[in-house]
């Protein structure tokens, strides 16, 4: 490689981040020019065990609509303590406790090598996650078994201050508690009645607990607390380490459904109604906290709300003909029902994973949405007694060098540039915050006209991609050695239970197409990663992206 290649290969590695074009054009006639749009792959956050501890606040831009985050590309001027935002050009005073700084003493925020740094916010405690198991109970004995040694393997690898819940369903929902001692406790509901959260509230008597403001609201002032004391878990939802030993009897003895199943007949599975409760308990007690709901489904929903099939073996589950002719009867009902339920379990910042394992369709393609917007797994096999689905449930609990879960909660990803650019939109595991600025552009892209975005959850390798046009006119040329700056910024729960930002900030030279356009086709870094940008923007639909995108 070239000592150019090099030094973008080591800035790909540092900040996770790889560009279609790392010269980019100067102006927007040059860009329209471009066959591969200006876009790049993002890992918000990617494995960076280099990374200083830092447990203070970032220093932002005084200017209210920018706000950006101090990083090694402003102009610092150590004497006055003063510096320069690269992206508003606001001169700005640094706080008291930076009185100290020199040229020899910088802060990590102002090293070359730290364009990616991860503020630890101590102040602000979140609560640790949650995990809500809902779990099919009509399927056959051999494989409701092997279901329940997968779910009693995985208390040993959650952490011990983890939050969990179950909830099983079959004809009818049960709720069940976790604090009773002596003998198991549970509530029923009907699973053809689809509830709101607050009868749900309502039903189980339980209020809502303190938990932080949402982080849309609060992207301005990454530093302010955002959570309340950590309060008593209720009964429906306790501490592993409280209710390990309970929890794992509960799930030794869970049958069959009882409901009896006559000949020809499909079990009564209450699949819409389940999630619904699951989503429910979770809303009206912690709204805004991570937590994930993980369902596991044998078969499809026959009942009730999100119903894909009757419960007449003689009628079969929906085709691709059927689809095509419109001739699905429950399907545009069923997928008005879970996609709601995505909605609002993306909003109080939760995931969906789920789970199937049968040999016949189980109406995944109606619940796709669970997944998609909430960045939750969706992994389908023949079996829970499947070295597939054991070995692919292990590794969602895999964890790093320190002994905690790869995998982040309640994430909001903000971006901000340089005036000579705006955003276009964004494809992942993510929904838009809606967040108007005069960075948005007016062509949309995935999820465009916002410039921030929630990602429920995250992985090390969680990736989204991002699209940008360059708005500059012509007839105002850039000044020669000018670079455009673009900043990300992810505020997220650690599972440990600790508020995070992570902020990158990148940079890259502009070309000037009447002089040096040659240096853009000679500097820009061909790979697979571009051809996967140009196909997501060609095929991109909203209705059809999957989880893969962002995988």
């Amino acid at each position: 490689m070239s000592t150019y290649e090099e030094y973008i290969q080591q800035n790909e590695d540092r900040d996770g981040i790889r560009f279609t074009w790392n010269v980019w054009p100067s102006s927007r006639i040059e860009a329209t020019r471009l066959v591969v749009p200006l876009a790049h792959l993002y890992q918000p956050i990617k494995d960076r065990p280099d990374l200083p501890p830092i447990q203070y606040d970032p220093v932002l831009c005084t200017r209210n609509n920018c706000r950006a985050i101090l990083n090694p590309y402003c102009q610092v001027d150590y004497r006055a303590k003063l510096w320069v935002c690269n992206f508003c050009f606001q001169r700005n005073p640094f706080p008291p406790q930076y009185a100290a700084i020199s040229e020899q003493h910088q802060p990590a925020e102002l090293m070359p090598m730290y364009s990616t740094i991860e503020y630890t916010i101590m102040r602000a405690q979140c609560l640790p996650p949650i995990f809500l198991y809902v779990v099919d109970t009509c399927m056959d004995e051999e494989e409701l078994g092997a279901l329940k040694d997968s779910l009693q393997m995985s208390l040993s690898l959650l952490p011990q201050n983890a939050l969990i819940g179950l909830i099983t369903f079959g004809k009818m929902v049960q709720v069940h508690e976790l604090g009773t001692e002596g003998c198991s406790k549970s509530y029923v509901f009907r699973g053809t009645k689809d509830l709101t959260a607050k009868q749900i509230q309502e039903m189980l008597g339980i209020g809502k607990v303190p938990v932080a403001q949402p982080q849309q609201q609060q992207m301005g002032r990454p530093g302010q607390p955002q959570a309340a004391p950590l309060p008593p878990a209720h009964r429906f939802l306790q501490p592993v380490s409280k209710c390990d030993t309970n929890l794992t009897d509960l799930i030794g003895e869970l049958q069959r459904d009882p409901w009896p199943v006559p000949q020809g007949k499909r079990p009564l599975r209450s699949t819409g109604a389940a999630l619904a409760v699951a989503v429910g308990l979770l809303e009206c007690t912690y709204a805004n906290t991570g937590a994930r709901v993980m369902l596991f489904v044998g078969g499809p929903c026959s009942q009730g709300p999100g119903q894909v099939v009757n419960d007449d073996l003689k009628q079969p589950i929906r085709s691709h003909h059927d689809i095509q002719k419109d001739n699905a009867k429950y399907m545009k009902k069923a997928i008005k029902h879970y996609d709601n339920l995505a909605m609002r379990t993306a909003t109080n910042g939760h995931c969906i994973d789920i789970y199937s394992c049968a040999l016949d369709q189980t109406g995944l393609m109606e619940m796709k949405q669970c997944c998609n917007s909430t960045g939750g797994h969706m992994v389908m096999g023949d079996s829970f007694n499947s070295s597939l689905f054991k070995q692919t449930f292990q590794r969602v609990f895999a964890k790093d060098q320190k002994g905690e879960l790869r995998m982040a909660f309640n994430a909001t990803l903000e971006v901000k540039c340089s005036r000579e650019l705006k955003v276009q939109g964004g494809i992942g595991p993510c929904v838009s915050l809606n967040v108007k600025s005069p960075l948005v552009s007016d062509t949309e892209i995935g999820m465009g006209n916002t410039i921030q975005w929630k990602m429920c959850t995250l992985m090390p390798s969680t990736t989204m991609a991002l699209f940008f046009e360059v708005v500059n006119q012509h007839s105002a040329p850039i000044p020669q050695g000018g670079r455009g700056y673009i900043q990300f910024i992810t505020q997220y729960q650690h599972t440990g239970g600790q508020k995070r930002i992570r902020v990158t900030t990148v940079a890259r030279n502009w070309a000037d197409a009447t002089t040096n356009m040659h240096h853009i086709s000679a500097d820009i870094l061909i790979s697979s990663n571009d051809c996967v940008l140009d196909h997501h923007l060609r095929h991109y639909d909203q209705g059809q992206a999957n989880t893969a995108d962002a995988r």
